[in-house]
């Protein structure tokens, strides 16, 4: 008998087994697997997140009325931005992974930012990589993710990356993203320091020597575009895994 049981899609329970304990024996992962749904009652931002609010009237609050999640209200000048990040707690010596779903209300009017960076706020209104002035550009040194921004000229989702504070490098997923659409969005980092992208759960860009070695932390940046006025947004949740050095 096998020892080992490879799933290549999912595991579902069904019948009593979706009703009842459905694992015998202690799950131990070999890999750092970590969640946060964004369930508490108010977010932690002494021990578990930095918070950048420094624009005119925008705020991160965890969700109410059902809706889990951390809602964002942007600023109310264009180009304010404002930044959720984890510590500097990654590296590519580990091979990270994040994940989250995010919902945008008016794409047209709205800037966001997630992935890694060695930073965990920028000064507003910059943004760890955006495309204000409609080239992409990183306030970051080192960083890889995805770059939704209306300066861009486009509703497009970019995967973008800086290296040691050179040119930023970029590839077009081809996905225009619609107003009031949710996509779920992964960077992974390997042990070299490419950097995969995926849109709900497929393949949509890869970048070579995407980061340098360095502590990264997750983070999420939000902004106002095109004189827009506030938008709302929502991060759903926000995963991390990592080998376990």
């Amino acid at each position: 008998m096998s020892q080992q049981v490879r799933v290549e899609r999912e595991i579902k329970f069904t019948g009593d087994a979706n009703q009842e304990a459905n694992v015998d024996g202690y799950m131990l992962p070999k890999k750092m697997s970590s969640i946060d749904w964004f369930d508490q009652r108010a977010m932690d931002t002494t021990n578990n997140y930095t918070v950048t609010v420094a624009g005119s009237g925008d705020t991160l609050a965890l969700s109410a009325g059902g809706k889990s999640g951390v809602t964002v209200l942007t600023g109310a000048n264009d180009n304010d931005v404002s930044f959720l990040a984890t510590g500097l707690v990654f590296d590519i010596s580990q091979a990270p992974v994040i994940e989250t779903k995010i919902y945008i209300t008016d794409v047209s009017s709205s800037l966001v930012y997630f992935g890694f960076s060695d930073a965990t706020s920028e000064t507003t209104p910059a943004a760890t990589i955006d495309a204000d002035g409609s080239t992409l550009t990183a306030a970051a040194i080192d960083a890889a993710g995805f770059v939704i921004d209306a300066d861009k000229g486009t509703s497009g989702i970019y995967c973008a990356s800086v290296l040691s504070g050179g040119t930023v490098q970029s590839v077009d997923t081809g996905i225009d993203w619609a107003d009031t659409i949710s996509y779920v969005l992964r960077v992974a980092l390997d042990t070299s320091g490419n950097a995969r992208f995926y849109v709900n759960g497929v393949e949509k860009g890869y970048i070579a020597l995407a980061v340098a070695d360095v502590p990264l932390c997750a983070i999420f940046n939000f902004g106002t575009r095109a004189a827009g006025g506030q938008q709302t947004m929502y991060a759903r949740y926000l995963a991390k895994f990592q080998n376990i050095p």
